[in-house]
């Protein structure tokens, strides 16, 4: 099959999921639940049986908790490195379950633990809700590094989508405002970089497969609601890592980015801004996949990039 009809045909599923406004709280419980085990691997792809998969519950709160899902070779030796991942949705969808293939080959294959975290999501939790929660199991990672056999000099962040622009604001608060252990690594997967959507690509792609503009904007009413004395704007840098005063002094970064994706400017201006500020980073961008591919196993493009992914966390 082309990418052409590959992307086409992904792009036909996407519409089918609904996006009423205001949501439905019973199509979002729907679009949240994690599938059952054979659907979900059938889905996402399942962890290697040589990675040990164990759930904690970290802060119980009713309705959104947050959990932790860990992932650990059988074998590893103590003294390898962590990653801690957020998985993606706009801040409104998205559950543990869609990394599982991802988080289970990265620890398989790079020979490390990975932690991945929910958050709360919008619209019951608007911003910054999801920022604080990444900031609170950050917390409680990194102040554990004994506890999961981790090199407390090489933890590091990653996530994807909403997941990915998580990871970077993460990234900017452990620097002025220290975690237990400064962070070694951030690995942004086509993260949202700036929430106010003034990419040029947004513009380009406006009907691209998965993260057409009308999506985007349905995202950005849940996250950032209008009308609120709370509510926060793109331009504010406690959300848009773009908008940061200063981004010296980061961790080094790899940057992946899908080419038919209309967030794939963000990742690309996001490295530049990460050059400029002297930050080390590397941006990849992938011309014919299609935003979130790193959920979809079977592209080429998947394998591709978590060869990259594993390369840079072996460094």
């Amino acid at each position: 099959m082309t990418p052409e009809r590959r992307n086409r045909m992904v792009g036909l599923m996407s519409r089918l999921i609904p996006h009423p406004d205001p949501p439905w709280p019973a199509v979002l419980r729907l679009l949240r639940a994690e599938p059952l085990r054979p659907l979900a691997r059938l889905m996402y792809g399942a962890p290697p049986d040589r990675v040990v998969v164990a759930d904690r519950i970290l802060l119980d709160r009713p309705n959104q908790p947050i959990r932790l899902r860990i992932y650990r070779p059988r074998d590893l030796e103590p003294g390898r490195p962590l990653m801690i991942n957020f998985h993606g949705g706009g801040f409104v969808l998205g559950n543990l379950t869609q990394t599982d293939w991802l988080c289970g080959q990265l620890a398989d294959r790079a020979r490390l633990t990975v932690v991945s975290c929910s958050y709360r999501l919008a619209p019951e939790h608007p911003a910054p809700a999801a920022v604080d929660d990444t900031w609170t199991a950050a917390r409680y990672v990194t102040e554990r590094a004994a506890e999961f056999e981790a090199d407390p000099e090489r933890i590091g962040v990653m996530g994807n989508s909403a997941g990915g622009t998580l990871a970077a604001l993460l990234a900017l608060r452990a620097r002025d405002e220290p975690l237990a252990v400064p962070l070694w690594r951030q690995v942004l997967l086509y993260p949202a970089t700036d929430l106010t959507l003034s990419s040029a690509s947004i513009a380009e792609l406006p009907d691209a497969p998965l993260a057409t503009r009308r999506v985007l904007d349905w995202y950005g009413r849940q996250y950032l609601p209008r009308g609120r004395p709370d509510s926060l704007e793109g331009t504010d840098p406690r959300i848009s890592p773009m908008h940061a005063a200063d981004h010296a002094g980061l961790p080094p970064a790899l940057l992946i980015a899908a080419g038919q994706d209309p967030l794939r400017d963000d990742a690309v201006r996001y490295g530049a801004v990460l050059t400029a500020a002297g930050v080390p980073n590397r941006v990849i961008v992938y011309p014919d996949a299609v935003h979130g591919f790193l959920s979809m196993r079977r592209m080429a493009e998947a394998t591709l990039a978590l060869t990259e992914i594993v390369a840079e966390l072996s460094q």
